[in-house]
């Protein structure tokens, strides 16, 4: 459970490794590597928050998973009998392997089946250092999905005065010189987004919920975020998903069909199927 105490939260370490640079050979890495393996389970809370880039990369991929929701005693009592590393969610259970846990963990590994991951080093740590900066902008997760009152309006103000204006400014500056470095190429990853891309997309677009003009005067970066909406699968994707309302007073996810699940309500686990929700009986 988020600790609703806090104000920034610290950020995971990183590692590197596998995809080809080239639109091309990334689709069809994506595609071979969706068809590989078993379906993995990702569980988590009734959240829009750290499973939300994995989920991201997933559909990006078209790697089919499923989506489970727990809070509650349903989670309290999976947590007691250890069923989560360290834990906490998001967790992936990989059929044939242990669980993963941690949220870098579980985005490296979709962008991985997704395509999403460079071979190259230099690449991977550029990359990287993009996903951890999202990282770092994490407190938006439990700003909009968790806290409410005074507590929502003391983090919101922090939040916005103090801590996301300055990452824009250096995420401006990193986008003009990533691409001055590719020639002029759309995303921080080049010509195709890598999950670094994914991952600030995903804090940037929680921000928006709450202030929807942060990019006002940041032209580079209003750009880029249009070319992240055009990607099909995302764009699908974003269209489908439930959406987030009750912010600072109930938050909540409502499916496109009005069944909204919160972790308020006595109900402890749900599933999440093509963007709607269908309730465990």
């Amino acid at each position: 459970i988020p600790n609703r105490s806090a104000v920034l939260h610290p950020h995971p370490s990183a590692h590197c490794c596998t995809a080809d640079p080239t639109w091309h050979s990334m689709a069809a890495a994506a595609a071979a590597s969706a068809s590989a393996g078993a379906m993995p389970k990702l569980v988590y809370l009734p959240f829009r928050a750290m499973a939300e880039t994995t989920r991201m990369l997933f559909a990006y991929g078209g790697v089919s998973y499923k989506d489970e929701a727990i809070w509650g005693m349903v989670f309290q009592e999976r947590r007691q009998n250890l069923e989560f590393p360290w834990g906490k969610t998001p967790a992936l259970e990989v059929p044939g392997s242990r669980t993963i846990a941690q949220s870098g963990a579980l985005a490296r590994y979709a962008a991985k089946r997704a395509g999403a991951y460079p071979d190259d080093i230099v690449a991977c740590a550029l990359s990287d250092s993009i996903y951890e900066l999202g990282q770092e902008l994490c407190t938006i997760n439990p700003l909009v999905n968790c806290f409410v009152g005074r507590q929502f309006a003391a983090v919101r103000g922090e939040y916005f005065r103090n801590h996301l204006p300055p990452a824009l400014v250096q995420l401006e500056i990193e986008l003009v010189r990533a691409q001055g470095a590719s020639g002029g190429l759309p995303f921080f990853g080049g010509v195709a987004p890598t999950y670094g891309d994914f991952n600030i997309f995903h804090h940037l677009d929680n921000a928006m919920l709450l202030e929807p003009d942060i990019l006002h005067d940041k032209d580079h970066l209003a750009a880029w975020l249009e070319k992240m909406q055009e990607i099909p699968q995302l764009k699908e994707y974003l269209d489908k998903r439930p959406t987030l309302n009750g912010i600072g007073e109930d938050p909540g996810l409502e499916d496109r069909n009005g069944l909204r699940v919160t972790q308020r309500q006595l109900a402890g686990r749900a599933w999440l199927e093509d963007g709607l929700w269908r309730l465990d009986e």
